[in-house]
C-alpha cells in the first residue's frame, strides 16, 4: 500500500520532525504552547515532548475540522514512561464542554475515588457526544448480600467490585462482573466484613482487607469483628497470596478508636422532605491503594500515614503523621487527602508538603482531574474546591454546595465531564462549570444515610456502587469505546476509528475495543472550539508523540497495520 493512499482524506498531520506544524496542507493555524521537539530521537523516532502540566498545541477552528456525522480516524505513535506517566492525559480533542459536543481521545487514570483511591489506570478512551445521556440508570445487580460496594476497579479487561456484608456469618467479598447483572464470587482470604480497596499493579490485582464499623453509616454494631489491614494479591489461578500487613507492628489499643469528626448536620430535599440528622462514619484498617511512579502505595489505620510496597510482604513507612482518607495523582505528584480537611503532597523519602485546607472541609474523600486542574469534594458542606497551587483552594460550587447534599464521595471523569456521587441522598451529579446538574438517584432505601461510594468506567459506561442497597448501576453518556487494560509503556501505535455506527480502538495494529449501537445522524460533532493536541477536557498529555494524523474517513485495518509497522 502506497503513501499516496495514506494521504487520502488527511485533514491534519504532525510528523514532529523539524517543527510542530501541521503538514497536511490545508492552511491550519497552529499555536504552540510549550511543546518541544526532543533534541535526540526517542528510541529511534522524531518526537514532540509534552510535559504533562501545561504544554499543548492549539489549532484555530477551521471548517475543514468540522467532522459532522461522518467517518473519521485518528492515528499516531505515543511514548510513555512506566515510572512516571501514571496520568497520561488527552491526546487530541475537539470538544465543547458546555454543549457536550465533539470528539476526544485520551488515556485515563481515575484516582481519588473515595477511600478506594484508584478505579481506572491508563485506560484508553475514545468518545463522541452531542449531549446524549441514557434516560435511566441500568441495574447491574447486587453482588452476594452486599450492603456497600466499597471499591470498583478495572483490571486486565474486567470489572471488579469489593463489598461489605454485615451478617453474623458473612464476610465482604471480591467479585468479577460477568455481564447482565451477574457477578462471580472470588472470595475473601481473611473473613473480615469488607474488602476496602482494589488496584491493578504490575498486571495483577491487589486487595486491601478491612473491618468496617457500621454505626456511623446507620448500620448499627456489626457482629463480624475479624480485623483487616492485610493486603493480598489475587493470582491468575484464583489463589490468594499474602503481601503483608502494613503498620501492624505499630498498632496500639487506641487504634480501635479512630478519630471521629461526627457532628449533627441536616439535609433537606428541594421538595422540603423531612430534615435528616446524621454523623460521619468510621472504619478500622481501611486500606487505600494506588499506583504512583511504578510503585504501590497504601494507607493504614494501624499507623498514621502511608506505606510503599517493597515486594514480598515488606512495606516501608513514609509518613506523614496524619490519617489519610484517599490518594490522588495529579501532574506527576502524589497527593494525600487527610482526615480533618488538609491536603499533603509527597516529595519523596518521608517528606510531605502541606498544601493547605479547603476552608470548610472536615473530610475530603474524593478528587478528580478535569481540564488540567485538580478538584476535590468535601464534607460537611458538599462543596467542590479547585486547587490553585501552593496552599490555595478556590470554592467553585455556585450555590454554596452541590444540591442539598452534605458529602461528595465517588468521582469520575467520563467522556468529557465529571460525575460525583453523594451522601446522604445517594444521588449522582454532573459538574457543568460552576453548576451541578442532577443525573439520578441510585438508592432509595428507607434510611437516613445513603451513599454513592464507588465509581469506575468500564466497556464505555460509567458504573457506580451504593450503600446501603449494595447494588451496582451503570449509565452511558454519548458513545465511548474503552480499552480496559493498562496502556503499555514505551512506543506504541494507537488508532481510533469512527465508521458509520461503530467506534474502534487499535493498539499496535490490533483491534482491542469497539462500541456500536448508535445512530450516526444523532451525533453531529461540529463545534466552534479549537482542536487541541496534548490537551482536552481531561488533562495535559505526559509523554512523547510522533506521526499524529487526523483523517476525514475511516482507515482500513490494512492501513492501520501499515502505520503501526512504520
Amino acid at each position: 500500500m502506497s503513501n499516496d493512499t495514506l494521504a487520502n482524506g488527511l485533514i491534519a498531520h504532525w510528523p514532529f520532525e523539524q517543527d510542530c506544524e501541521d503538514r497536511a496542507g490545508h492552511g491550519l493555524t497552529v499555536h504552540n504552547h510549550g511543546v518541544e521537539l526532543n533534541p535526540e530521537r526517542v528510541a529511534g523516532r522524531s518526537a514532540a515532548m509534552f510535559n504533562g502540566s501545561d504544554a499543548y498545541l492549539e489549532v484555530d477552528h477551521n471548517p475543514i475540522l468540522n467532522l459532522g456525522t461522518g467517518d473519521f480516524a485518528i492515528a499516531g505513535w505515543l511514548h510513555t514512561e512506566a515510572n512516571r506517566s501514571d496520568v497520561i492525559g488527552s491526546i487530541i480533542s475537539k470538544f465543547d464542554t458546555e454543549s457536550r459536543r465533539g470528539m476526544q481521545l485520551y488515556i485515563l487514570s481515575s484516582t481519588g475515588v473515595t477511600s478506594t483511591a484508584q478505579a481506572n489506570y491508563r485506560n484508553v478512551h475514545f468518545g463522541i457526544d452531542q449531549g446524549h445521556l441514557d434516560l435511566a440508570w441500568t441495574d447491574c445487580g447486587r453482588p452476594g448480600n452486599a450492603v456497600q460496594i466499597m471499591a470498583m476497579t478495572v483490571a486486565g479487561g474486567a470489572l471488579y467490585a469489593s463489598t461489605l456484608e454485615i451478617g453474623p456469618q458473612e464476610a465482604g467479598r471480591l467479585w468479577r462482573y460477568e455481564g447482565n447483572g451477574r457477578w462471580l464470587d472470588l472470595g475473601n482470604p481473611v473473613g473480615c466484613n469488607a474488602i476496602g480497596s482494589l488496584v491493578e499493579f504490575d498486571g495483577q490485582l491487589y486487595c486491601g482487607m478491612s473491618r468496617y464499623i457500621g454505626q456511623g453509616s446507620d448500620l448499627g454494631d456489626l457482629p463480624n469483628r475479624i480485623p483487616g489491614g492485610q493486603i493480598y494479591r489475587l493470582e491468575p489461578d484464583g489463589q490468594w497470596t499474602f503481601c503483608g500487613h502494613p503498620g501492624a507492628e505499630d498498632a496500639t489499643p487506641e487504634d480501635d478508636l479512630l478519630p471521629d469528626f461526627s457532628q449533627q448536620v441536616h439535609a433537606k430535599s428541594p421538595e422540603g422532605v423531612a430534615t435528616t440528622a446524621f454523623s460521619t462514619g468510621k472504619a478500622d484498617d481501611v486500606i487505600g491503594l494506588t499506583v504512583y511512579r511504578g510503585k504501590l502505595y497504601c494507607t493504614s489505620h494501624h499507623r498514621r500515614g502511608a506505606f510503599v510496597y517493597e515486594g514480598g510482604q515488606n512495606w516501608n513507612y513514609i509518613g506523614p503523621d496524619e490519617r489519610i482518607l484517599s490518594f490522588t495523582v495529579f501532574h506527576d505528584n502524589l497527593y494525600a487527602l487527610i482526615n480533618g480537611g488538609p491536603v499533603y503532597r509527597y516529595e519523596g523519602g518521608s517528606e510531605w508538603t502541606h498544601c493547605g485546607r479547603p476552608e470548610k472541609a472536615i473530610q475530603s474523600y474524593s478528587a478528580v482531574t478535569y481540564g488540567g486542574q485538580l478538584y476535590i469534594g468535601t464534607w460537611p458542606e458538599a462543596e467542590v474546591y479547585r486547587y490553585d497551587g501552593e496552599t490555595t483552594w478556590t470554592p467553585i460550587t455556585k450555590e454554596g454546595r452541590v444540591g442539598y447534599e452534605r458529602e461528595l464521595m465517588a468521582t469520575a471523569h467520563y467522556n468529557g465531564k465529571v460525575y460525583i456521587g453523594s451522601l446522604p441522598m445517594a444521588n449522582v451529579w454532573r459538574m457543568d462549570g460552576r453548576d451541578f446538574n442532577f443525573v439520578g438517584n441510585l438508592d432509595a432505601t428507607a434510611t437516613s444515610l445513603r451513599r454513592v461510594w464507588s465509581m469506575a468506567i468500564y466497556q464505555g459506561r460509567l458504573f457506580a456502587g451504593t450503600l446501603p442497597s449494595g447494588r451496582v448501576y451503570s449509565i452511558e453518556a454519548g458513545k465511548l469505546a474503552s480499552w480496559d487494560r493498562a496502556f503499555p509503556a514505551g512506543w506504541h501505535h494507537l488508532a481510533a476509528i469512527k465508521q458509520h455506527d461503530v467506534l474502534q480502538l487499535y493498539v499496535d495494529g490490533q483491534l482491542v475495543a469497539s462500541a456500536a449501537g448508535f445512530q450516526p445522524g444523532s451525533y453531529n460533532l461540529n463545534n466552534e472550539q479549537p482542536l487541541r493536541v496534548g490537551f482536552g477536557a481531561y488533562d495535559y498529555f505526559n509523554g512523547h508523540m510522533s506521526d499524529l494524523r487526523l483523517y476525514r474517513r475511516a482507515l482500513t485495518a490494512a492501513e492501520i497495520t501499515q502505520l503501526a509497522a512504520a
